[in-house]
């Protein structure tokens, strides 16, 4: 029976020895007289002449595999075998900088996350206070915060832009444009002032217009963090030979502001809504293939 056994395996071996190998990387086999000088290796499950591969085609294989994610591990592209990769041993100084190293590596996205989110927060509050010396007028700007609890600055300090972009968010203008769209017919006193609401759409399979414009985000920031500074100006504009505070100043400021570019951006969603409503394609002038021809 070990007689068997033993003339199986020499001639699996032989079977084996005897096959002719070719490399799945670059395609060569034994043959091939530059190839005789390689080193062959099987390092995965697959069986017949492509379970061979060049040891230096393979571990450049693996060196592209491990450009792409050095925490992946190389698998035969076929079978999937995970291959089994030997390194030779390194003193006890390289491994304890290779540890370290792979440790930074580690912490290094949380302690870029801490410092990113500690440079936003400290940004904001900056903000936040400037912001209301700007508003209130520094003196009693100051004087305020001089009053109110450390703790709770450091809350409501950094909750200033970001309610600012919260509200910039908020589209009221396409709400208030549609409510006028639905009631205008009702309001006499609408149709005199907008008679472009009664204009009647030429394409009528265009009335289903979708006039909700997308948000940029960049703008939305701009506009949200620049609007105390503009509600200040304009304040100062109008309001500056008046008895009011600098608060009450800045607070009409931004209500005229809102409400002058409210209604500027109503008047141009409606008519760029009716410009969409007449659009239509029309024939292609043939005249022009006619010359050409």
């Amino acid at each position: 029976m070990e007689n068997d056994n033993i003339g199986q395996d020499s001639s699996s071996c032989s079977q084996e020895s005897s096959e002719l190998k070719h490399c799945w990387v670059c395609f060569g086999t034994d043959e091939d007289e530059y190839e005789n000088n390689s080193d062959w290796v099987s390092p995965c499950k697959c069986r017949g002449s492509t379970r061979w591969v060049h040891q230096s085609c393979v571990q450049r294989w693996v060196n592209e595999k491990l450009k792409e994610n050095l925490s992946i591990k190389a698998h035969c592209p076929q079978c999937h075998t995970q291959y089994i990769i030997v390194y030779d041993e390194v003193n006890f100084l390289v491994r304890m900088l290779n540890k370290l190293d792979q440790t930074a590596n580690q912490l290094c996205p949380f302690l870029t996350a801490g410092v990113v989110v500690s440079t936003l927060y400290w940004s904001a509050a900056s903000y936040g206070a400037i912001t209301m010396m700007q508003v209130m007028g520094e003196r009693e700007a100051i004087t305020m915060m001089e009053n109110t609890d450390s703790y709770m600055l450091l809350l409501v300090l950094p909750s200033i832009p970001l309610s600012l972009i919260l509200c910039k968010t908020i589209n009221w203008e396409e709400t208030l444009l549609l409510f006028v769209q639905r009631y205008t017919s009702h309001i006499p006193l609408l149709r005199t002032i907008m008679p472009s609401f009664l204009s009647e759409p030429i394409n009528s399979s265009a009335n289903t217009v979708q006039f909700n414009s997308v948000i940029n985000p960049t703008t939305t920031l701009c506009a949200a963090l620049l609007l105390p500074t503009t509600a200040t100006v304009v304040g100062n504009i109008l309001f500056n030979n008046s008895s009011y505070s600098y608060l009450q100043k800045t607070i009409l400021g931004g209500l005229v502001y809102i409400t002058v570019k409210g209604v500027v951006r109503i008047y141009q969603k409606q008519h760029n809504i009716i410009k969409e409503k007449t659009r239509k394609v029309i024939d292609y002038p043939e005249i022009d293939s006619e010359e050409n021809n």
